[in-house]
């Protein structure tokens, strides 16, 4: 019984194991960047940490916002890819220039909280600025509390 057991379970993570992202299906995914980014969150979420850097890398080379954003967590976090700040604020500068809210967000608390870069509460003002005139809206209570002297 133990063995049936066994022989299920390797076929079933057979069965589940990522595939590489063909050339072919990366360009297809790069014509629709909506799909491109939900396939490489998908990626992401299921630890694929390289299919997921790939589709975003081809999305962010192509000018998609979010796709910048999202290389910057891994950068961050050292994911797939060894820990880089300099990196991880290069990739969500990038986004936040592109128009990421996201990376926008995000931004203004690594300048807020001094995480990866000094504090800089100007820079933390522009970016949270931008963010919230996007209609983000921790964004902008972050901004309101940062106008009254509170940095949270």
């Amino acid at each position: 019984m133990r063995s049936r057991t066994s022989l299920a379970l390797a076929l079933l993570l057979q069965s589940s194991v990522v595939q590489a992202i063909g050339e072919a299906e990366l360009a297809e995914l790069v014509e629709r960047p909506s799909i491109g980014l939900y396939k490489a969150y998908a990626e992401f979420k299921m630890a694929d940490y390289d299919s997921a850097r790939r589709i975003w890398q081809a999305l962010a080379e192509r000018g998609v916002a979010e796709a910048w954003f999202n290389l910057g967590i891994l950068a961050e976090d050292g994911l797939g890819e060894p820990k880089d700040a300099a990196l991880a604020l290069e990739r969500y500068r990038r986004g936040a220039e592109a128009g990421s809210v996201k990376a926008q967000y995000r931004l203004g608390l690594l300048h807020l909280d001094g995480r990866l870069v000094a504090a800089d509460l100007e820079q933390a003002r522009h970016w949270l600025s931008l963010a919230a005139g996007a209609g983000d809206a921790e964004a902008a209570r972050r901004l309101e509390a940062l106008d009254a002297g509170h940095a949270r």
